[in-house]
């Protein structure tokens, strides 16, 4: 009788948790300046029997609208939760959830950034933030790119000057707590990275794991350059310099480290250092992909890691891009080790297009985006992760053998899912359709693969009163008109080409 009574305190004790609110009463958010006006709506004809994607492009909208909630006794700002049953803003969550709001409704992207941001804890941007849960770690450093993506959308300059000395202060707290002696950057703790049972850190099942705070780590030190280019922008903005240039010389030197480091000539990988045994740990994760996004890569290494990407055997696989290569030995369908998160997709996607890969970054784009409107059309679902080779959840798994996480969240992906989900959308507004804002400018850029060639898009932007008419033609450029209060503007365009939408 002690045994089941024990059994079942163990099992509510692991339950009950992800049912609390994230913070408070946990509404669901109401109409408000900001969501008053419809989210941006997608119409495709010709798209090759695709004709699922202005539902799937509707649902990402819907669902993220949902998973915003009100603020409450805990957040005094609104917040958002990658999906019902995950009951604590996360950090990296956050970031990336911002991006796919910002072409909706950029205040609202900027407002969930600063729940995170607001409850920086001693300089220390948490893992999650919730009333009924604590961490002592923090995750990816993406949240100072986040809120400079949203400034340049359209973001205040008053935000950016509120929010820049909370994020110089995390990235001295990063160089303080989270550097080794060789200058560069290494995770707590598997959860910190986010991702979390990468064959990089231990077993499938988290049963065995290595110690990761004596690896330095590539995704780590990716993101701590990224860090220190965009706070170099930042202050730039600001009008502050000198701390400009710091910012600059501590990518510039952080990056030189990288290269030095943790590239290995003979793979063409980037990979994380043991430095007790001073060996390259050599899994072919995609967070070897990321000094792409970090631009870390000189002309020649983006170039051999592009090779990676486009092998079949390796990266290029149906729904790009999974997690671990198909070629690597530790290559399973089990979250983090294979499976494909559209958030560690989508800033691969974004490093081909700094580095001048539009064509693929393209196509990854639009395989994206056709991949997760697809599962929903098949599933009627938006899912936390997905299967990078078949339409569908049944080959994949969550940390199997892992009894706590079966019990608390399931052995497959989480439902509900328009956190970095929703960036299939942000894909398709910004760098397929190409619609875009720098800092009071907006022109379309649009670009398109082989697969869309044909097809009609019609885009409306309801909070900027604009739509935009295009064609894919034979040859990829892209052909129509954008209209907007005051009159209509034509276009054909190819794929690099752009076109400023002054007022008209």
């Amino acid at each position: 009788m002690y045994r089941l009574v024990f059994t079942m305190v163990i099992f509510l004790s692991l339950i009950i948790p992800c049912f609390l609110p994230a913070g408070g009463e946990g509404i669901p958010v109401a109409a408000k300046k900001g969501v008053l006006f419809p989210s941006p709506a997608l119409t495709v004809q010709n798209l090759k029997d695709k004709d699922y994607w202005g539902d799937g492009f509707r649902a990402v909208y819907k669902r993220l609208r949902k998973n915003l909630h009100m603020p409450n006794n805990f957040f005094n700002k609104r917040y958002a939760l990658p999906s019902p049953v995950f009951r604590a803003v996360y950090l990296w969550d956050t970031a990336f959830t911002s991006q796919a709001w910002k072409p909706w409704d950029v205040e609202t992207a900027c407002e969930i950034n600063r729940t995170v941001i607001d409850h920086a804890d001693n300089g220390r941007l948490q893992h999650l933030v919730s009333k009924w849960s604590n961490s002592d770690y923090t995750q990816p450093y993406v949240m100072a790119w986040s809120v400079w993506e949203n400034y340049i959308w359209g973001g205040k300059l008053e935000q950016l000057k509120q929010v820049y000395p909370v994020l110089v202060k995390y990235n001295r707290w990063l160089y303080e707590n989270r550097t080794l002696d060789n200058g560069l950057f290494f995770w707590q703790h598997s959860y910190e990275s986010g991702i979390d049972n990468s064959p990089r850190f231990g077993s499938t099942d988290e049963s065995l794991a290595v110690d990761t705070t004596r690896l330095a780590a590539i995704d780590a030190s990716s993101y701590m350059v990224r860090q220190n280019d965009t706070l170099a922008l930042m202050a730039m903005e600001l009008g502050r310099n000198a701390e400009a240039e710091q910012f600059k010389d501590k990518a510039s030197e952080l990056r030189k480290k990288v290269n030095e480091l943790l590239w290995d000539e003979e793979s063409g990988y980037y990979f994380d250092l043991d430095v007790d045994k001073n060996e390259l740990v050599k899994h072919k994760t995609i967070a070897s992909l990321f000094p792409l996004f970090a631009g870390i890569a000189d002309t020649e290494r983006g170039r051999r890691l592009f090779e990676h990407i486009i092998d079949k055997n390796e990266f290029k696989t149906r729904f790009p891009l999974p997690t671990v290569a198909r070629d690597d030995p530790s290559f399973i369908k089990d979250m983090w080790r294979g499976p494909v998160w559209v958030n560690t997709s989508y800033m691969v996607i974004m490093g081909l297009y700094d580095y001048g890969y539009t064509d693929i970054a393209a196509d990854m784009a639009f395989r994206t985006a056709d991949m997760v409107y697809a599962n929903h059309e098949k599933k009627g679902e938006l899912y936390e992760f997905y299967d990078p080779e078949i339409v569908g959840i049944s080959e994949l798994n969550r940390k199997k053998g892992n009894l706590y996480k079966r019990i608390t969240l399931g052995n497959k992906p989480q439902p509900n899912f328009a956190g970095w989900t929703a960036l299939a959308n942000t894909l398709v507004v910004e760098y397929l359709v190409g619609y875009k804002k720098d800092r009071g400018e907006t022109f379309i850029e649009p670009c398109f693969p082989e697969a869309a060639k044909g097809a009609t898009f019609r885009l409306i932007v309801s909070i900027d009163e604009i739509t935009i008419n295009l064609k894919v033609n034979d040859d990829l450029s892209a052909g129509g008109n954008v209209i907007r209060p005051g009159g209509e503007k034509k276009f054909n365009l190819k794929c690099g080409e752009s076109l400023t939408l002054e007022k008209f």
